[in-house]
């Protein structure tokens, strides 16, 4: 175990309407996963972490994209996305050998939706020349992949990948600190945030 200084120590304050959440940064998507795995062994559910969205959306939604991620690390309003695991987006491209089950697969993520269609289009287009489904499938393979990496490799640019973790008490605040300072960049922070109809 590295010695961290300066990590900050869990705090008691807990308080009706808000949520209480840790933010960290990491300085590569692998040091993301690990902290992630540990989580998951840990007893943290998918659903209770998150990171942040890509450039388009973060403009979107702010108006503007910061220059650093620690700039947006406090931000309730920073747009954020599930992470989705490198096993995860396997099953994804390994559900079917078929055009037609990827075009499921990626009207269930909502992926055309966030394209404006273009990758069910470019997909069709394959099929269309002739490719069959085993080029459309490469093609969403790839890009499903592609989709995945790209708001972490904005982020990198950018200073670091940021992960949330959903903290739901005291005893789980000490140990999502004690796993993020493990593999994090600097200590973890922890803040609350206003609750929103749905966590």
């Amino acid at each position: 175990m590295s010695g961290q200084s300066g990590v900050a120590a869990p705090q008691s304050g807990w308080t009706e309407g808000q949520v209480r959440e840790a933010v960290a940064i990491f300085d590569s998507r692998e040091a993301l996963q690990q902290a992630i795995d540990e989580l998951s062994l840990g007893g943290f559910e998918r659903h209770e972490l998150s990171l942040l969205a890509n450039d388009e959306t973060i403009r979107e939604r702010l108006g503007d994209v910061p220059r650093h991620v620690e700039q947006v690390a406090h931000d309730p309003n920073a747009p954020r996305q599930s992470f989705v695991s490198p096993e995860d987006t396997g099953s994804l491209q390994g559900v079917a050998a078929g055009f037609p089950a990827y075009v499921g697969a990626i009207l269930a993520t909502g992926a055309v939706l966030a394209t404006g269609g273009t990758a069910l289009a470019a997909a069709a287009a394959a099929a269309a020349a002739g490719a069959g489904g085993g080029a459309a499938g490469s093609f969403l393979s790839q890009w499903l992949s592609d989709k995945r990496n790209e708001p972490m490799l904005q982020q990198l640019d950018k200073g670091g990948i940021l992960l949330w973790v959903n903290l739901r008490d005291a005893d789980r605040e000490r140990r999502a600190l004690e796993i993020l300072n493990r593999h994090a960049v600097k200590p973890a922070e922890v803040h609350d945030v206003p609750q929103t109809g749905s966590v």
